[in-house]
């Protein structure tokens, strides 16, 4: 195992082009014929979204059924600096998701289920693992927490330690809830994925730090903008775009550069402000990273869409981004650290090493998918920041994680193991309830809920907990319940899955018109909702508009094929038009 781990991630990899160890045209060819002859449906085709106005390519690879079912998703999108490396980026960041979200699937076959007390010095070191979250309870509750978090069973997947080249074991769930798909990459070999991993995580770091300091930082010097940086600045300035343009590196060893970007000749009407950061190896990769992303958002800042907040926060106006307006000093874009090489491996093992001057290790996941054979990579380092995510409790963490992979009845014995130690934590009770909800023991989960309910949670929480006590009362045909549930927390949140169970109570108290209603913004909150198209669709069908209803049906088959739902309300309208016609 470690050998074939090290063979992987320290083969050589020299660069080519744009931080890349093939030209892109080698990439697309590569991929697209692994897509082709792999026995799934994967990948449908790219596809162009960007109008040309600004002059910056953006490319989206569209999910085949296959695809779609594995990741939840139906698109990635893709950028780069010419047309064809937006082409090669899009099919790598297909790839890349794909691979991830298949390796989640199976984590139970990659793994090993064990405890870090099993484990031993096979397990990454506690102190290590014990820095991936911000525990800001007080010392009784998380003493307890570090005790069960020895003798719990989490399923242990292979890691690299890159600094030491020795095979690590982590607890991969722990981790995929603090990082999802933040810290994967795909890429035309193991290093460049890797290196693009690891800069990804600490963009994601210093944007947490940008909005938890919150004061104005270095602006670099337009006239130290050179070369391909320089050329894409060029694109905004031509169309008269303001951009403002700072140094968010906070100490890394590797440079982060945020740029903010605003059309006053679209802006608010057709247009956003638009803000983002990019991080490499060395400055003008950077920047390129990070004005190649604006434009990604932006829509050539000439659309009806509107981009989804991220790891930097989303300005309505100027004012409310007083903080990026302002700065503090000015640098010159070569005043910022680098570790360019032109090889892959050696940029990888000097960021392993400067992180670990920081206080980081770096551990790398091997993703590849069978079927594609594709370099892929998860990069974990804990103590990486994450705007909120990473601020939660050990005990919070672990009790969130064990049912994903433990069934309802060991989930229940473990939790009222740890409800006889700490009975005052909404996150408990909230578990505690889906693990009842789980084994159909519904009048307790629902005491359960409104337990946690009395206990302060956060508001988004508190969103959650209502969606699974709506859920409870719908499991118990208490419908007038689930909708008194559901108008209470829909202003705290709009939640796809409140309008989709207000939809269904609705619906089963034969009210078409408002849970059809529901359904459709259930639709507009999550487009890839395919249940709820198809929800749609039998509402109109109750209502006897048959030829809207079909178009519903087919619109959730065509986000998922083998939903048997659809496919019957699509055959009842197309038997009910032919018989008309």
């Amino acid at each position: 195992m470690q050998e074939k781990l090290k063979e992987k991630f320290f083969t050589p990899s020299r660069k080519v082009i744009a931080d890349k160890a093939l030209f892109p045209e080698e990439t697309i060819k590569l991929v697209e014929e692994r897509l082709k002859n792999c026995q799934m449906k994967i990948f449908k085709g790219l596809k162009r979204i960007d109008k040309g106005r600004l002059g910056i390519p953006v490319y989206l690879s569209l999910y085949d059924i296959q695809g779609t079912q594995i990741t939840g998703n139906y698109k990635q999108m893709g950028k780069g600096a010419s047309d064809i490396l937006s082409q090669a980026s899009a099919l790598v960041e297909l790839v890349e998701r794909f691979s991830l979200f298949s390796f989640y699937r199976k984590t139970t076959e990659r793994g090993i289920l064990a405890t870090f007390d099993e484990l031993k010095e096979k397990a990454m070191p506690w102190e290590v693992f014990l820095q991936s979250v911000e525990d800001e309870e007080e010392p009784r509750v998380k003493d307890i927490a570090l005790k069960f978090l020895k003798k719990i069973p989490f399923y242990f997947v292979p890691a690299l330690e890159v600094r030491t080249k020795k095979v690590k074991y982590i607890p991969f769930h722990w981790f995929w809830l603090l990082y999802e798909y933040n810290g994967s990459a795909g890429g035309n070999t193991y290093p460049e994925a890797s290196v693009q991993a690891i800069c990804e995580l600490i963009e994601r770091h210093v944007n947490a730090l940008s909005i938890r300091v919150n004061k104005p930082m270095p602006a670099i010097k337009r006239d130290s903008i050179q070369g391909g940086a320089g050329e894409l600045l060029a694109c905004f300035e031509r169309l008269g775009i303001k951009t403002w343009i700072r140094d968010m590196t906070f100490g890394m060893p590797v440079p982060t550069i945020a740029v903010m970007a605003m059309d006053p000749s679209t802006y608010p009407e057709r247009s956003e402000i638009v803000y983002a950061a990019g991080t490499g190896t060395s400055p003008e990769r950077a920047l390129i990273r990070a004005l190649t992303e604006v434009a990604q958002l932006a829509g050539d800042f000439d659309t009806e869409g509107k981009y989804v907040e991220s790891g930097l926060p989303k300005f309505d106006t100027l004012d409310s981004a007083e903080m990026v307006v302002s700065f503090d000093g000015e640098k010159a874009l070569s005043d910022l650290p680098t570790l360019y090489a032109e090889e892959h491996v050696e940029e990888m093992t000097n960021l392993a090493l400067a992180m670990k001057d920081k206080g980081f290790e770096v551990y790398l996941v091997d993703l590849e998918e069978e079927h594609l054979r594709l370099p892929a990579v998860y990069a974990i380092i804990p103590g990486i920041l994450f705007r909120e995510r990473t601020r939660i409790p050990y005990l919070y963490q672990m009790v969130r994680t064990l049912p994903i992979y433990l069934s309802p009845q060991e989930n229940k014995t473990l939790l009222e193991e740890i409800l006889k130690e700490v009975e005052d934590r909404y996150y408990i009770w909230a578990y505690y309830g889906n693990a009842l909800k789980g084994l159909e023991r519904l009048d307790e989960a629902i005491m359960a809920y409104e337990k946690a309910l009395s206990l302060s949670p956060s508001e988004p929480d508190q969103i959650a907990l209502y969606s699974h006590l709506a859920d409870a009362y719908f499991r118990k045909g208490e419908w007038n319940q689930v909708v008194k549930v559901c108008e209470k927390a829909l202003p705290l949140g709009e939640a796809p899955e409140l309008y989709n169970l207000l939809g269904r109570a609705l619906y089963k108290q034969s009210d078409y018109g408002n849970a059809l209603q529901a359904f459709l913004k259930a639709t507009e909150l999550d487009p890839s909702s395919a249940i709820d198209y198809a929800n749609a669709g039998y509402c109109l069908k109750a209502m006897n508009f048959i030829p809207p209803a079909e178009v519903f049906f087919r619109k959730a088959l065509s986000l998922d094929p083998g939903l048997t739902m659809a496919q019957k309300g699509l055959e009842f309208c197309e038997n009910l038009l032919h018989n008309k016609n």
